[in-house]
């Protein structure tokens, strides 16, 4: 038996409180904050059939710790006759892995295999995050009149300078989406965009190529800021360094249907292996 301990999602407006559903929790504003507890945590129990955040009854089972909040100089107990820590993106529980050998780790890309690989000495798991379109749903639209980005409203302004203006030159319209609070609202933004961009130009010790898959699931190009671990998704996605470069790729992929439904068919392809029944798998093996 597995058991899943993530510390429940919140509004950070209201960061004592955990959040529910929009409907009952969403009060006009605020972010979700612990996206991550909500994709590692309560998506993947439901389909395992895990137990989430269990009081008692755990002692036996494979526990799973998704990105705990832990304070240097705390104590913290892994508990269970197995245990993992979950890392994501959270470099800072490397301490706590070094200090609790005997725990796996859980890492959700390839670059971070290699990264926290030459850092600690305890056993690593490579388990991708799985994308959210569950029901496989497809992007239907031709020609490109959207671009999206989703995120918190504060990665907005690394968006490079002058992108909107370019995209109004063209005809298209800029999506900036952070009013997220189900996998739905997720679904809906991605149904609504026929080109994402993830746009970071910053380094990240651990990261992902989540928002790539996601899009890429539902036969959706991406233009990202490139970075290592998209590496493990080439194909799916056009990597960029300018605003420049974008630009010239999104016009090539608005003259040239069939090199959009190039991208289209092999982003779809490489999202397969991250559906969730297929990293459900990856949990049920540990």
């Amino acid at each position: 038996m597995i058991s899943i301990f993530a510390k429940p999602a919140f509004l950070n407006t209201n960061p004592h409180n955990e959040f529910i559903s929009k409907e009952k929790s969403y009060k006009g504003h605020g972010h979700l904050q612990r996206v991550s507890s909500i994709i590692r945590g309560n998506q993947i129990a439901e389909r395992i059939g895990a137990k989430l955040n269990p009081q008692k009854g755990y002692e036996n089972d494979v526990c799973i710790y998704v990105k705990p909040h832990v304070k240097k100089g705390d104590l913290f107990v892994f508990e269970g006759k197995r245990s993992y820590l979950d890392i994501i993106d959270g470099h800072n529980l490397g301490q706590l892995a070094v200090k609790n050998p005997h725990v796996g780790v859980i890492v959700c890309s390839e670059a971070d295999y290699k990264t926290m690989s030459g850092i600690i000495p305890n056993k690593i798991v490579l388990i991708p995050q799985h994308h959210c379109n569950f029901e496989n749903q497809k992007r239907t639209r031709t020609g490109i009149k959207t671009v999206g980005v989703i995120g918190t409203q504060s990665a907005f302004p690394y968006l490079p300078m002058g992108i909107e203006q370019e995209l109004n030159k063209r005809g298209i319209k800029l999506i900036e989406f952070s009013s997220f609070f189900d996998r739905k609202d997720i679904i809906d933004f991605y149904l609504s965009i026929d080109v994402q961009i993830v746009w970071r130009p910053y380094r990240k010790l651990l990261s992902n190529p989540l928002k790539i898959v996601n899009a890429a699931s539902f036969g959706i190009p991406t233009i990202a800021f490139d970075e290592l671990a998209f590496s493990e998704v080439k194909g799916s996605y056009l990597p960029v360094c300018s605003l420049d470069e974008f630009m010239g790729h999104l016009d090539d992929l608005r003259n040239d249907l069939s090199l959009y439904k190039h991208y289209a068919s092999e982003a779809v392809k490489i999202a397969e292996k991250y559906h969730i029944d297929t990293i459900a798998k990856l949990y049920e093996n540990l």
